[in-house]
């Protein structure tokens, strides 16, 4: 009954009115996809709604000046953030070299930040894995797609989703070469995807609904 009801305070939470925001990244930053999708302006503006956003962003410029100066060229990484506001941009701290840069990814702690209306929000980020090989980010929008599944993360056509937990558990149950061994082993995996999609669902909502939600937690107990 809990989950129940977390779960329909999140759903009132999506279906309020969204506006329009605009989605863009300091010089030397490329927007490369936004919500499981690719970017509509790598190095532009792009046009995202409020709440949860995903924005998979790299960099890719120049460091320093004259003639000491050298593009550097990091990993994707995946930032996850709540986008409540009109003008949001994705930064970097200045480095002041190519090799300072190169230290500080080689550390996966870059440290990504997101302005929403010049006012610094919390940011989640992570390293995107690529493929073993040549060309190991081909592909992106499914390495992404495998990236979010694992964290109970899912979009279509851009807009954040509820996890398709049912149909995976109701297709375990129905095939016959699934022993029950499996079928348990199954529960701690959808328990997972179950919290990271609250995780999701808070992200999204609004300040005075999280007051909404935790008061409705404190009841609980």
């Amino acid at each position: 009954m809990k989950l129940k009801h977390i779960v329909a305070l999140a759903t009132a939470a999506f279906v309020l009115p969204l506006h329009a925001a605009e989605l863009s990244a300091q010089k030397g930053i490329s927007i490369l996809l936004v919500n499981g999708q690719t970017a509509q302006e790598k190095v532009g503006t792009n046009q995202v709604t409020d709440g949860f956003t995903q924005a998979v962003v790299k960099m890719d410029g120049k460091i320093g000046h004259g003639a000491s100066a050298e593009i550097y060229e990091s990993k994707p990484y995946v930032l996850n953030f709540d986008a409540n506001g009109s003008d949001i941009e994705v930064k970097l701290p200045k480095f002041n070299s190519a090799a300072q840069a190169k230290q500080a990814f080689d550390s996966q702690k870059p440290g990504w930040k997101v302005l929403v209306d010049g006012k610094s929000v919390d940011v989640e980020y992570d390293l995107l894995p690529g493929k073993k090989g040549f060309m190991p980010y081909i592909g992106m929008e499914d390495l992404v797609a495998e990236h979010n599944k694992q964290r109970g993360i899912y979009f279509k056509e851009g807009q954040l989703i509820d996890a398709p937990v049912a149909v995976e558990v109701a297709a375990v149950s129905s095939t016959s070469s699934v022993t029950s061994s499996a079928a348990v082993a199954e529960a701690p995996k959808v328990a997972t995807k179950n919290v990271e999609q609250l995780k999701a669902w808070y992200l999204q909502a609004s300040k005075e609904e999280r007051k909404e939600f935790r008061r409705w937690m404190i009841d609980q107990e």
